[in-house]
């Protein structure tokens, strides 16, 4: 007899949760949540491009903020960057990639790491580590 009781319960609990749920929110926030993964897809592919055709310099890390993503298991962080291009003046940027944990003592706040500068967009930077 408890086996019925419990299903009825659980049934009743259901139920209830369905008289407050509201779909269309649901689907905003996804569509929210798609969005965000899509130009997060659309930076990292701009990254990987500048990191393969892109011209070598360096950067020194001034902050480093951690994400609420992961991207094959690691975590993905944001960096504030002061770039230092070959030849040119530097500059801020702003980054966010994934970077493996064992990694992420190299590029905390104060240190100076490699950096990939796309030759088209000098806001398209892609840290070497």
């Amino acid at each position: 007899m408890g086996l019925f009781k419990d299903m009825r319960k659980l049934n009743k609990q259901a139920k209830e949760i369905q008289k407050d749920w509201d779909v269309g929110a649901q689907l905003a926030d996804a569509q929210a949540s798609m969005a965000q993964a899509n130009q997060f897809m659309a930076q990292q592919t701009a990254a990987a491009n500048a990191a393969v055709t892109g011209t070598q310099g360096s950067a020194t890390v001034t902050a480093i903020r951690g994400g609420h993503q992961m991207v094959n298991m690691q975590p993905v962080v944001e960096l504030d960057l002061t770039v230092f291009p070959p030849g040119g003046a530097p500059y801020p940027a702003t980054v966010s990639q994934p970077i493996a944990a064992p990694l992420l003592p190299q590029v905390q706040p104060g240190c100076t790491v490699q950096v990939s500068i796309d030759q088209a967009d000098p806001s398209i930077v892609y840290v070497q580590v």
